[in-house]
């Protein structure tokens, strides 16, 4: 078979597009924070990971100004060589200690910090990692890339010891979780695995990005509101959410994080975090610390908007963080929700099958406190008009089965029968 020959056969998403519910590259003109302009078009911004709302923080945007006006576009390297910026080691000191943890490593990408740092870690010999059901692909990709080929996927806490009392010493064992689970919410049980990292003695990792800046004392995050980050032995952070810039770290014991530093092929061959991204992210930081406002709006907005769509007749899976989804089920449903949601003033984003089960289709929808209740009333209306066209499921999400996958090609089958209709009729 031609290698290529897998590119020339996919027409999937050109037959979205034909349906004209194609929701991905949605091209963004402008934006000011709780608004964000598409097509010429204004709506409101609900479909970002922009917790805090700091992009456009007058703070913020001054510092990344002034790294730009001291250090220019770019590093032009890696960190290894001659792309080291003295503010990248202030950001990597200022995140340990407030993370508490004695070090900090730094990379330009959060997707490259996991990758590097589990494949790295996961290739120590008899490695052996454990990864949560509904992890990033950072994650999972990082798993790949180990030389470890032992990989076992876990529900739960109670799933993960069913399989650990099949072994005595877990110390080989590295056990990986996000801290919150971007697409629905949830928080996992970093208790309930802490509990049993005492227990079993294995390594516990966890991605925080979503957690990170929300929750626990000033944004520490899920492990810090569990009381439990003295026991995570590795935390993963992202700065491309609520730091509002761009780039990934890890905190980590000082052996751990200086083995990352010379041995993760994603670090040392890759470009340096650009001087106003890393400006920006240790700016935001610096407010998350010190400005208390940011979460007494963030938790009333959060209030007002899962209570309104809530009352809609959405089920919201139980979420307790600012990402708020609106369960759907159907994957083409959800794709004509966020369409026509954007035509009416919404941005929101479909989350479909791999990112959860198939069958399982989201709108994602995030608040912040950059958002005033104007902003989410609006958002309201715009999906309770959306409801009279495409009634809220009823049904509880947690008896729907994963669908199969030529129930996924059924739906689509159904789209492009309706846009064939349509083109008959306009003919």
């Amino acid at each position: 078979m031609d290698i290529f020959e897998p590119c020339y056969t996919y027409h999937e998403p050109d037959l979205v597009k034909a349906a004209g519910v194609y929701p991905f590259f949605r091209p963004i003109q402008s934006s000011d924070g709780p608004y964000v302009t598409v097509n010429g078009k204004q709506a409101v911004m609900l479909g970002s990971n922009n917790y805090l709302g700091l992009t456009h923080h007058p703070e913020v945007l001054k510092a990344a100004h002034d790294a730009l006006d001291r250090y220019g576009t770019g590093c032009t390297g890696s960190r290894f060589l001659n792309g080291n910026l003295d503010i990248h080691e202030t950001l990597e000191r200022e995140l340990a200690t407030f993370l508490g943890k004695p070090g900090a490593l730094v990379f330009s990408s959060g997707f490259l910090a996991n990758v590097g740092s589990v494949g790295l870690l996961g290739s120590a010999p008899d490695a052996v990692l454990f990864m949560a059901n509904e992890n990033h692909a950072s994650l999972i990709d990082g798993a790949r890339m180990a030389r470890s080929r032992r990989m076992r996927v876990f529900e739960d806490a109670k799933d993960l010891e069913r399989q650990l009392q099949k072994g005595h010493d877990w110390s080989h064992a590295l056990v990986l979780t996000d801290g919150v689970f971007s697409m629905t919410g949830r928080v996992a049980d970093l208790k309930s695995l802490v509990a049993l990292k005492k227990k079993y003695g294995f390594k516990l990792y966890v991605d925080d990005a979503h957690g990170l800046g929300v929750l626990g004392r000033q944004g520490r995050g899920a492990a810090d509101e569990q009381g439990v980050m003295a026991d995570v032995d590795v935390l993963f952070g992202t700065f491309s959410k609520s730091f509002a810039s761009l780039g990934g770290f890890v905190v980590a014991e000082a052996p751990i994080i200086n083995y990352l530093r010379h041995k993760t092929r994603t670090f040392i061959f890759s470009a340096a975090l650009p001087p106003a991204s890393t400006a920006a992210a240790l700016e935001a930081l610096r407010v998350m610390q010190r400005d208390e406002h940011l979460y007494t709006k963030l938790w009333a907005n959060v209030k007002f908007f899962r209570e309104g769509v809530e009352a809609l007749g959405y089920n919201t899976l139980g979420s307790t963080t600012p990402i708020i989804p609106l369960w759907v089920g159907s994957e083409t449903q959800c794709l004509r929700i966020c369409k026509e949601a954007l035509d009416l003033g919404l941005f929101a984003t479909p989350a479909l099958y791999p990112a959860v089960p198939p069958g399982h289709a989201v709108v994602r929808t995030s608040v912040t406190p950059a958002h005033d209740q104007v902003h989410l009333q609006k958002a309201l209306d715009v999906l309770a008009e959306i409801t009279k066209k495409y009634p809220v499921p009823t049904v509880d999400p947690a008896t729907v089965p994963p669908a199969r996958a030529m129930d996924l090609e059924q739906e689509l089958a159904v789209l492009m029968a309706e846009l064939a209709a349509k083109s008959a009729a306009g003919a």
